[in-house]
């Protein structure tokens, strides 16, 4: 009898140990934790500014790299005294905008400088500002739902996304010869090819799958696996970032959360989509989420 006894405790022992080692190597595994001043990936401790190496390292988990150019350009600026002013917009075109006049029908494109002078008069300064190029490296990490923008080898932005880009955009495709294309939510047909290349770059540094692993802050959790495309109130209740003391106080829905960490200038920008309102919901179903989660440096100026 005494040897059944303990037979059964010695079962007992090992069946609490199997289920502990089991729940500790389920907990955490795609986890990322803001507590006591520091940020953590599945307990371990990484921070904005590390080697991407190391977080990669942490991470421990296949990863792809996507990296693309962004070509120099001169930006022309024209002011007037009236704090009107002009620039060059992507489309070659003048775009004119002034702080003190609220009059939508000279707010447009032009041509020309010379056309926009004929409307609102000499401009007082011209200047030209050459701007450099610059390349754009993410490291993502296709299967567990985030990537990040590596700034100078080290970790500069951490960007989780628990609604894929394509719900809650449609391609562009270039519009080409020969009879239209019938209309769809799929797509939107442009005459400027640069929409499509900007397009295929988003797509490039995104994860192909949607973030479902947990983010804490101030020891609450929200889980993602179980937070789904219309609980963006579920999460902020889990987080408890309710009330006047987030910014924004409100729950507008075009407005997310935006947490200021006094230490290391860190922001944790939880960005909302809702898309009521779009013709892509008939494609996609309702969806009042989290867009993203972006863990960033922000400078006095960012904050204004």
């Amino acid at each position: 009898m005494l040897k059944k006894i303990n037979n059964l405790i010695l079962l007992i022992i090992i069946m609490t140990q199997t289920i502990s080692c089991q729940e500790k190597a389920s907990k955490n595994t795609n986890s990322f934790q803001i507590d006591k001043k520091e940020i953590f990936y599945n307990d371990k401790k990484i921070h904005l500014g590390m080697p991407i190496e190391e977080f990669a390292k942490i991470v421990n988990s296949e990863y792809r790299v996507a990296k693309y150019s962004i070509p120099g350009r001169k930006d022309k600026i024209w002011t007037w005294k009236d704090g009107g002013e002009a620039y060059v917009n992507e489309s070659g075109k003048i775009k004119y905008y002034n702080v003190n006049i609220n009059d939508e029908s000279l707010e447009k494109e032009y041509n020309s400088i010379e056309e926009l002078v004929q409307k609102v008069g000499k401009y007082e300064n011209f200047k030209e500002e050459k701007v450099s190029g610059q390349e754009q490296i993410f490291y993502v990490w296709e299967k567990l739902g985030f990537n990040v923008a590596v700034h100078d080898n080290t970790v500069g932005q951490i960007n989780l996304y628990p609604i894929a880009f394509t719900k809650r955009e449609t391609e562009y495709k270039l519009r080409i010869p020969g009879p239209p294309m019938p209309e769809s939510d799929d797509y939107i047909l442009t005459d400027d090819k640069t929409d499509v290349e900007n397009y295929q770059v988003m797509l490039e540094r995104q994860p192909k799958t949607e973030f479902k692993g947990t983010f804490s802050y101030d020891g609450n959790t929200a889980d993602f696996a179980k937070i789904g495309y219309t609980d963006y109130n579920k999460m902020v209740k889990d987080l408890h970032i309710e009330g006047s003391s987030y910014d924004p106080p409100g729950d507008s829905k075009g407005w997310g959360r935006k947490i200021w960490l006094s230490y290391d200038n860190c922001l944790i920008d939880i960005r909302r989509y809702n898309n009521d309102g779009k013709t892509i919901k008939d494609k996609v179903g309702k969806i009042d989420g989290v867009l993203s989660i972006e863990i960033w440096r922000f400078t006095d100026e960012d904050r204004k």
